[in-house]
């Protein structure tokens, strides 16, 4: 059971200041808290399988193998590869989206701290 010096504790750890008037309040939260982990303890949990998450998903990557040095096997693409060209803005075009330039360069501003 958490007493109210326990929660005065736990505020100058965690640096937090509680004004007096909600010690009791934090103080019931909290044990109601622990009597709540308290009664899981008291469920018995021996025919549920250990898991890492709740939902079914299962790990989709490939197995790790050792193999000897220089022996890697080739990639295998994941998809379509094709690179489809597309036409490069110029320069000049460019620029006329950024708030300052001079010739060919974006100005910015001067960062020194």
């Amino acid at each position: 059971m958490i007493s109210e010096e326990d929660v005065e504790k736990l505020a100058t750890l965690a640096r937090l200041e509680i004004e007096a008037s909600f010690k009791p309040v934090i103080t019931k939260h909290l044990n109601s808290i622990l009597d709540y982990v308290q009664r899981l303890d008291q469920v018995d949990t021996s025919s549920v399988a250990p898991m890492s998450h709740v939902h079914g998903a299962i790990n989709v990557l490939r197995e790790d193998v050792v193999s000897a040095p220089g022996s890697m096997t080739p990639a295998i693409p994941l998809g379509d590869t094709t690179i489809q060209v597309q036409e490069m803005l110029s320069a000049e075009s460019l620029l006329q989206n950024v708030p300052d330039h001079s010739g060919r360069f974006i100005r910015v501003p001067l960062i020194v701290e």
